[in-house]
């Protein structure tokens, strides 16, 4: 069976297409399926590209076509019994005005009407499933639940806990990702803040007047980002807003212990092996981050219990789930 994949134009995004690419080696080396990618030609910025996107996916030779997110309008270009569409999540909706047009233009052609016409629609967690339904109501109950995976260059590497300056890895400094309230957390603890994501210079000020010993990473590769995580004592990821929440489990699979917002998904997704705190609380953050820092006991507990929650979101667990559904 022959599966097209329908990725994101490069200069879009990476995170999506990272997920993708492995899932799109493993189908191909591990199944009887003929797995190709096909890169869309123009960044979705306007009417026009959006309309040469269509025109281009409108022109392929038909095909089971899987779009792999973000771009969901070309569903409405491709063949409608043959499509899969995957749904990340609900942000353009989220971050957008209800009155605007602009809301009306997402919901329409980015949810509406490539849900109705897909054959299968596919979303990354139950949070997304309900947030759909908010959206567009039961057409939302035609999407499957079927989860992210870790990258399977992600592999445990035991460290010991440095108790007297640990190493503190945040991932994302997109608004959503809260950043600006752990800086305010770690205050005048003796830690070192990794963070991944350019800083902006609201960020950058924060840091400089809590005076925090801390690095900035921009621009990472996977291998890279990879590195950090087996460098690091804690990570921290206390989103306000996710679709999935995929630093969790690379924590976890690395073996580290995370501290995560106690909000969905990201409880589903961590299951028992995250200490959970309330994002909108810097002293809960603050708290979260102590009682993993000074409890051994707790600190080991959440680790194993991590790498066991882990074992659930393998490539191979993944990919068995898009298999049977693309014979479906």
């Amino acid at each position: 069976m022959q599966v097209r994949f329908i990725l994101r134009s490069p200069g879009t995004g990476h995170s999506l297409e990272i997920l993708f690419n492995r899932l799109i080696e493993e189908l191909g080396a591990g199944t009887s399926l003929e797995p190709s990618r096909l890169t869309l030609p123009h960044v979705s910025t306007g009417p026009r590209s959006v309309w040469q996107n269509m025109r281009f996916v409108s022109r392929q030779s038909p095909r089971l076509t899987h779009i792999t997110g973000d771009v969901h309008y070309v569903a409405l270009a491709a063949a409608p019994r043959q499509t899969v569409l995957t749904i990340p999540d609900c942000v353009l909706l989220n971050r957008t005005p209800a009155w605007s047009l602009r809301f009306a233009v997402f919901w329409l052609l980015w949810y509406y009407l490539p849900i109705k016409r897909a054959a299968v629609v596919t979303v990354i967690s139950e949070k997304t499933r309900r947030e759909l339904r908010r959206y567009i109501g039961s057409l939302a109950d035609k999407a499957v639940v079927i989860p992210c995976h870790y990258d399977p260059a992600f592999a445990f590497s035991p460290k010991s806990f440095n108790t007297s300056c640990p190493t503190i890895l945040h991932i994302g400094t997109a608004p959503h990702k809260n950043l600006s309230r752990l800086i305010e957390a770690i205050a005048g603890l003796p830690c070192r803040l990794v963070v991944v994501g350019k800083l902006t210079a609201a960020e950058r000020t924060l840091l400089a007047a809590q005076q925090l010993d801390y690095t900035n990473r921009v621009d990472c590769s996977q291998e890279a980002v990879i590195a950090l995580y087996e460098q690091c004592d804690l990570v921290s990821f206390v989103s306000l807003y996710e679709g999935f929440g995929l630093p969790v489990l690379e924590g976890q699979v690395v073996g580290r212990p995370v501290v995560t917002s106690l909000l969905s998904p990201m409880t589903e997704v961590g299951g028992e092996g995250a200490c959970y705190v309330n994002p909108t609380s810097v002293a809960d953050i603050r708290r979260g981050i102590l009682r993993v820092w000074q409890n051994d006991d707790y600190r080991n507990e959440l680790i194993a219990a991590g790498q066991r929650n882990a074992a659930n979101y393998t490539i191979e667990r993944v990919s068995a789930q898009y298999t049977a559904l693309y014979a479906s």
